[in-house]
This record gives C-alpha cells, sequence and structure tokens, in this order.
C-alpha cells in the first residue's frame, strides 16, 4: 500500500509492500493518487517519498507484469511514466528519502525528484534494465542526463551496474549519503528548512528551471511499443520469468 502522512510543512509518502516494495499497477496509481493529494495541500511546500524496510523499491513486480496482457502492461508503463513526469514537475520540493535498494522503476522515481538522500551501507541504486534485456524510455535516459551529465549517464546505464551510496555520491547520482539509523531524522530536518520559503516562488523557480527539460521528457507510443517488443521477445521473456519477488 501507499502511505500519506503530512506534518508541519511536508508530506511523506511511503511505499509499504513488504518485502521488497515492488510496483503493481495498484501501487503506480495509487502512487499518482496519494502525490496529487500532497501537491494540492496547502500546508505542504516539500513532498518526501520513501520505503518501508530495507528496500525504497525494487522497481516494477516483474512476475506479476508476465501475467498481464500486453495492452494491461502498457498501461502499467504509461502510468509510471507518468508519475516521474508528475514529480519532476512538481511545484512542491521533492526528496527522495531513499531507506534501501532503488533499483529500476525504484531508481526512475528517485531521479524524478529535486533531492535524494540514501543510507550507508549495503544498498545499492541501479537503472539495470540492460542487464535483464530490457530499454528505457527516452524520458528517463534525459531525466538521468539532467541528473548525473551524459558522461555518468553512459556509464550508469550501459553498465548496468548496482551503486553502492558511495560511488552514487561520486556520480551525482544522490545528493548525500548517511547513516540508516539517521536517515529519517535528516531527511525531516531539511524538509523543515524550507517552512519559510513561500509556495509561490518555490512553484516559478521550479518552473524555470524544468521548462527546457521538460521538452526532453515526451515517450512517444513507438517508444513504449519498441519496449513492448523486446519485453515479449523469447529471449526476454526468458530473462523474466526467473526473476522473483521475496
Amino acid at each position: 500500500m501507499i502511505e500519506l502522512h503530512s506534518e508541519e510543512n511536508f508530506s511523506t509518502i511511503t511505499i509499504n509492500r513488504p518485502k521488497v516494495n515492488p510496483l503493481n499497477s495498484e501501487m503506480i496509481i495509487s502512487l499518482q493518487e496519494k502525490f496529487t493529494e500532497a501537491e494540492k495541500s496547502k500546508n505542504t511546500n516539500t513532498i518526501i517519498i520513501t520505503g518501508k524496510g530495507s528496500f525504497f523499491s525494487f522497481g516494477l513486480d516483474i512476475p506479476n507484469l508476465l501475467t498481464k496482457s500486453r495492452n494491461d502492461v502498457k498501461k502499467s508503463l504509461i502510468d509510471l511514466l507518468e508519475l516521474c513526469k508528475m514529480i519532476y514537475s512538481s511545484k512542491k520540493i521533492t526528496i527522495s528519502s531513499i531507506n534501501g535498494h532503488a533499483t529500476g522503476a525504484g531508481c526512475m522515481i528517485a531521479i524524478s525528484t529535486d533531492y535524494r538522500y540514501m543510507v550507508e551501507g549495503r544498498a545499492k541504486i541501479a537503472l539495470n534494465e540492460i542487464n535483464i534485456g530490457l530499454p528505457l524510455f527516452p524520458s528517463t535516459i534525459n531525466m538521468l542526463k539532467s541528473v548525473v551529465g551524459e558522461t555518468n549517464a553512459k556509464k550508469i546505464l550501459l553498465e548496468g551496474t548496482l551503486i553502492d551510496s558511495k560511488l552514487a555520491l561520486q556520480l551525482g547520482l544522490i545528493d548525500k549519503t548517511v547513516d540508516s539509523h539517521d536517515l529519517n531524522d535528516t531527511v525531516t530536518d531539511f524538509a523543515k528548512t524550507f517552512a519559510n520559503k513561500k509556495s509561490e516562488i518555490v512553484a516559478l523557480m521550479k518552473k524555470d528551471l524544468s521548462s527546457e527539460q521538460v521538452l526532453n521528457f515526451i515517450d512517444h507510443n513507438n517508444d513504449i511499443e519498441d519496449f513492448l517488443d523486446i519485453f515479449y521477445s523469447d529471449e526476454t521473456q526468458e530473462i523474466l520469468k526467473n526473476i522473483e519477488i521475496r
């Protein structure tokens, strides 16, 4: 389930689907709904997204997707891409509190936010679709480039490496590493620093900052159909069938 909690000037959205917080179609829609609710709140000028347990999010629930029709999978992909664009173009300040592993769609959500704080230690972050025979979408690639630059984006995408917090910080993929015991307090304290920032000014500044980038975040129907062709290819299906959600 997706939980929404608001206090002071910030709202926290928590992905809570034990144990690895995989995203199925219902979860993605719920994330959209909760984010929209936080976006509309007059008392909130900062939105935090985090996960429950040791995962931020494993990413898409692949075993679940394999049971769906092509049209249903397509809708889930469109909804996910729309969610990321909603977060990126938010009028509020957005923060990912990366409490654990953030891979695939989990990483997509994280790079959609303005800031990313990540726990130190065993947690990994990655856009590692290349390792399971899947491409990524133009909007995701351009969003990643806007965060880490073209050279580092190429390294992250083509190598598909699971990146620890230390390297993620070096690459510019995250903004700060935090001890796991301090993550929640550190992120909420940071959110509180925006308490006196006027929402109207934040919205105008964010609009100007992202206006050129948003033009690059367009995924055409052909992009999605190309993804689906690869998703349903025999070779990729064999790889995907071996993925387990534990």
